[in-house]
């Protein structure tokens, strides 16, 4: 009787936190969670102990997701602020997989974006409108906007190097691009003109994606990589790899990030793990040096969302607090200096970002973080060679937090190579740094954030 409260008990929390993740949580996810709820409490317990677990599970539960608004973040890779304040701790203990179809943790949600959102780096920009449809603008391309078929609705997409990636509302992952490094997840140089899909994904609830790699994220918490393998950014040191494979050595996990050579994961517990390379102190463990398989990052805890940059990290925690870590040549760490080439100004243990409070979400982009506040304004730092920084100016560093004046009641931010995107409370979806499209002509950089028309 103890073991099945405990479990109702556990179920009821994970599923507070999932609405707090999502607050568009599709009905038949929620039915089925209760579903399971009430059958498991029907094996061995009395229909009066029932009645009472409907009292006490699915009638708050109900209310819980009553009370939920109706907006989802739909971004790439950023956790929401109150995940944790409202019992994501509450989900099972993770056990450690040895294969890589088993489930480390509760199943969590597919996100279900309300608003646009995008995704950019060298191949181009992708955007992920409202009704699930997909526009792109491939760089290599006359410049224009095209309209990407899909088998089924679109809710996220990370984009690299050498190709774009679109996850879709049924967990799989399609790939579009050149497959350099088998970053489409298949062997050998054949391009994918259209998208196809990436082998072995399933399940995906976030993607992130950078130079020639990729992750993924499933629900149940496990991490599969895919595209480049040096560095250890599988995860491990060895030599050769299939062409998609687990990340070994990680929780159950809630949100990925992946830069250059590195990559963080952020487990259910608060806790934040870092593999690669760590040239730079970018791990986190108080050391610079070899690569490494993946640890967690020692004296942090309470992070909500995390973001990875160039040979830099950076971990948001529960107060809104801003931690940063790595390289400092690009001004990354935000503490009002900047590094040189030789490798002056490293931190390689977690430190405060000043200049930041309150902050609900967190991104880093080719040499820049931008971080979105509590009450939808926006504070950004490091390279602004291309006017990301959106204050009006491009060249040089900015090497404190500087708030963007020109906007307002932002909900969703993003970035990816020197692109910088932010969605705001009415549906609309700004962009800055370098133009898009950037063919032909190579237009002029963007120096404070406009409309993307689309």
């Amino acid at each position: 009787m103890k073991f099945r409260r405990m479990q109702v008990a556990v179920m009821f929390g994970a599923l507070t936190a999932l609405t707090a993740l999502s607050p568009s949580l599709h009905a038949q996810d929620i039915g089925g969670w209760l579903k399971r709820a009430a059958k498991q409490v029907q094996d061995d317990i009395s229909h009066q102990a029932e009645n009472k677990v409907k009292d006490t599970v699915t009638r708050p539960v109900k209310k819980a997701l009553d009370d939920a608004g109706t907006h989802a973040d739909g971004n790439n890779g950023n956790a929401r602020k109150n995940v944790a304040e409202t019992g994501v701790a509450a989900a099972a203990d993770a056990t450690d997989a040895t294969d890589a179809g088993a489930a480390t943790g509760d199943m969590l949600p597919m996100p279900a974006p309300k608003l646009p959102m995008a995704a950019a780096a060298s191949w181009g920009t992708v955007v992920v409108n409202a009704d699930g449809s997909v526009t792109a603008w491939p760089d290599e391309s006359d410049g224009q906007a095209k309209s990407i078929t899909l088998p089924r609705k679109a809710v996220g997409a990370a984009v690299n190097q050498y190709a774009a990636f679109i996850l879709l509302e049924d967990g799989s992952v399609m790939g579009l691009g050149k497959n350099n490094y088998q970053t489409l997840g298949i062997a050998g140089d054949a391009k994918a003109e259209s998208p196809r899909p990436i082998s072995g994904l399933r399940d995906i609830m976030q993607i992130s994606a950078t130079y020639g790699h990729a992750l993924a994220l499933r629900r149940d918490g496990v991490v599969f990589a895919w595209g480049e393998d040096v560095d250890g950014l599988r995860g491990d040191t060895q030599g050769t790899h299939a062409a998609v494979t687990r990340v070994p050595g990680l929780p159950a996990i809630a949100q990925v990030a992946t830069a250059a050579r590195h990559s963080l994961a952020l487990a259910r517990d608060g806790r934040v793990y870092a593999w690669g390379s760590n040239g730079r102190g970018e791990l986190g463990n108080g050391a610079m040096g070899a690569p490494a398989a993946p640890v967690a990052v020692p004296g942090l805890d309470d992070v909500v969302a995390i973001a990875a940059g160039l040979q830099t990290s950076l971990a948001l925690k529960k107060d809104g607090s801003v931690r940063a870590w790595g390289s400092n040549q690009s001004a990354m760490l935000g503490n009002g200096k900047r590094g040189t080439s030789s490798g002056d100004g490293n931190v390689a243990m977690p430190a405060v970002v000043k200049g930041v409070a309150n902050a609900r979400s967190i991104v880093a982009g080719e040499g820049f973080v931008l971080a979105l506040l509590a009450d939808g304004t926006l504070r950004a730092w490091g390279f602004d060679g291309y006017g990301e920084i959106g204050v009006g100016t491009s060249g040089g560093y900015h090497m404190a937090p500087m708030r963007i004046p020109s906007l307002a009641k932002v909900v969703n931010i993003n970035a990816g190579g020197y692109r910088v995107f932010a969605t705001t409370a009415d549906g609309r979806l700004w962009h800055w740094g370098t133009s898009i499209p950037v063919a032909p002509g190579h237009r002029p950089n963007v120096k404070v954030p406009a409309l993307l028309e689309r």
